[in-house]
């Protein structure tokens, strides 16, 4: 279901980058054209710097709490991954929306979920979504089995990905703090130093 206001679709711009580094600019550019391109209403616009590996996304949520107020119609983004790294993300803030009756289109990739085109996608990714989480239970599952043949015990901690692994080196080479590190990457403590020590990091 869409609401007008002048006989226009009102539409929203959603904006993430990962650093402080990277800008706006690209994006917006795009996102702009597009709406001008098809005569659309912007009446307003989400920005934030967030890493994509991190579930708060604090300006994604209040875009999805205004959809349910019905304040627009459509969310344009620039590309799919701006909502999330993770197929899971995407697929459940697509869900979100739809829930609220409001359609998003990809400019990069040119996905429109209002259409029969865009809806098939979105079934085909939230297919993917599932094989993720299924491999990633899989593997958990095996990583476990495998401590434990081994004679060791698997701790209440949960398991944390390689990306995330990946990411408190970094961070703890660029100078983060531990509790720093534990806030970006959203890990324990205990995570990020047995991590470190595992990897010859000086902690």
């Amino acid at each position: 279901m869409f609401y007008f206001i002048g006989g226009l679709m009102r539409v929203v711009k959603y904006q993430r980058v990962s650093t402080t580094k990277q800008d706006y600019e690209n994006q917006t550019n795009s996102l702009d054209k597009q709406i001008e391109l098809l005569g659309w209403d912007c009446v307003g616009e989400y920005k934030e710097v967030v890493s994509g590996v991190k579930d708060s996304r604090p300006q994604l949520q209040k875009m999805i709490e205004d959809a349910r107020l019905r304040k627009f119609d459509r969310v344009i983004v620039f590309a799919l991954d701006r909502l999330g790294r993770k197929i899971v993300q995407v697929v459940n803030t697509i869900h979100s929306l739809e829930e609220c009756g409001v359609n998003i289109f990809v400019v990069k990739n040119g996905i429109d979920t209002s259409t029969s085109q865009g809806k098939i996608f979105a079934n085909f990714i939230n297919l993917f979504s599932e094989l993720e989480r299924d491999m990633m239970i899989s593997r958990q599952k095996e990583a476990i089995d495998r401590i434990r043949s081994k004679g060791g015990k698997w701790g209440k901690g949960k398991l944390i990905s390689q990306e995330q692994r990946d990411s408190i080196v970094a961070l703890r080479t660029q100078g983060l703090s531990y509790r720093g590190i534990c806030k970006e990457v959203d890990v324990s403590l205990g995570s990020v130093q047995h991590t470190l020590k595992m990897q010859s990091i000086r902690v």
